[in-house]
């Protein structure tokens, strides 16, 4: 899995962008299945953001990088955005991504 981590900031309406964010997912989804989620949106303090667009290979992202510029949805969200950086990274899986509830059926073991 291949993790990409944009920051930017939002140069219309908080509502606009969350629309036309919506609606970039869905079209490069479309256009290109091995986007895996887009799970995690955060808004800062200091009014930027951080998005987490998630694909199955590095080369599966790179793909749907070299065609963003085609897909009319995407070109429409980058529009309201300044300031953008991308980290991206492999994701190493080395545990459960979820933690089980305290005392659910944990007696005896470390948390």
């Amino acid at each position: 899995m291949f993790a990409e981590f944009a920051r930017f900031t939002v140069q219309s309406d908080t509502e606009r962008f969350l629309i036309l964010r919506a609606a970039a997912v869905q079209a490069v989804k479309r256009a290109h299945p091995g986007l895996v989620a887009a799970p995690l949106l955060v808004q800062h303090g200091d009014g930027s953001w951080t998005d987490v667009w998630i694909y199955r290979t590095e080369h599966e992202a790179q793909a749907a990088n070299a065609g963003a510029g085609e897909i009319e949805e995407f070109m429409a969200m980058a529009a309201v955005l300044d300031g953008v950086s991308v980290e991206p990274g492999v994701i190493h899986h080395l545990g459960s991504a979820e933690l089980a509830p305290a005392g659910l059926g944990t007696e005896g073991q470390c948390p």
